[in-house]
């Protein structure tokens, strides 16, 4: 059999079944070696290809604009059990959803009365829904803030929030129901401890350039002004120094 009849037959053949398939031929170890070679040279322009494709082609899997959250339904399940939601909590905290950003599950320029224009709900029963959202834990109130609490319901992924919004994120985490029930931990224990002590070192780093950046800005401007006074004063004082008062 012709040698380039092998070799283009070889390309259907997986790399672990060469062998079998080269003793079908009588071929001399030379041709053996051109056929293992010219296999794996295939295989890798063929791998080539198939990753440049991948890479021109970046579809996504939700079409652009579409708004969606990550659910953890056990803990939806506890609070619907222990404490039901109404027609008009599922609506806010629909909107809700659908509106807010990724910023730590904070919500931002949102407003009783936004929510209002946006659900057709009326003030008066906005105003019971937000205080018992608040009462159901689906919402937190902490350090002036409002937050969907990220135990039911998660807008974006911690991992990927930009920094100023992380520690918002640690803020909207509230497993206690009531006095007598909690929600199931769906956050792990040590991811937690190192977003901490991640966060806590970046903000220590920011303090320091920023005390740098203040220590060097003062340092330029008595320079400045001492530059200043003794270009005022050099026909007076050849030594005068800024800060020092002369002697009289």
């Amino acid at each position: 059999m012709d040698i380039g009849n092998i070799l283009n037959e070889s390309l259907s053949i997986d790399y672990e079944k060469l062998d079998l398939f080269l003793e079908k031929y009588d071929l001399t170890p030379e041709q053996k070696v051109a056929v293992y070679e010219f296999h794996a040279k295939a295989y890798k322009k063929n791998k080539t290809l198939v990753i440049s494709e991948t890479k021109e082609n970046k579809f996504k899997s939700i079409s652009e604009g579409v708004e969606y959250v990550h659910l953890f339904p056990k803990n939806l399940k506890i609070l619907i059990k222990k404490y039901g939601l109404n027609t008009n909590e599922l609506l806010v905290l629909t909107e809700i959803m659908e509106s807010m950003l990724s910023h730590g599950n904070l919500l931002i320029n949102f407003s009783q009365k936004a929510l209002c224009e946006l659900t057709g709900i009326n003030k008066s029963t906005m105003c019971k829904t937000f205080k018992t959202l608040k009462q159901k834990q689906c919402l937190i109130e902490k350090n002036g803030h409002i937050y969907l609490n990220s135990v039911i319901f998660m807008k974006g992924l911690p991992h990927k929030l930009f920094m100023q919004f992380r520690d918002h994120f640690l803020n909207s985490i509230s497993y206690k129901l009531d006095d007598e029930e909690e929600f199931e931990k769906v956050f792990d224990d040590n991811f937690i401890k190192a977003y901490e002590k991640n966060l806590k070192e970046i903000k220590k780093k920011k303090q320091q350039i920023k005390e740098k950046k203040i220590s060097k800005a003062l340092d330029n401007f008595e320079k400045e002004i001492s530059k200043e006074w003794k270009e005022k004063f050099k026909d007076e004082e050849e030594n005068f120094e800024f800060g020092f008062e002369s002697e009289i």
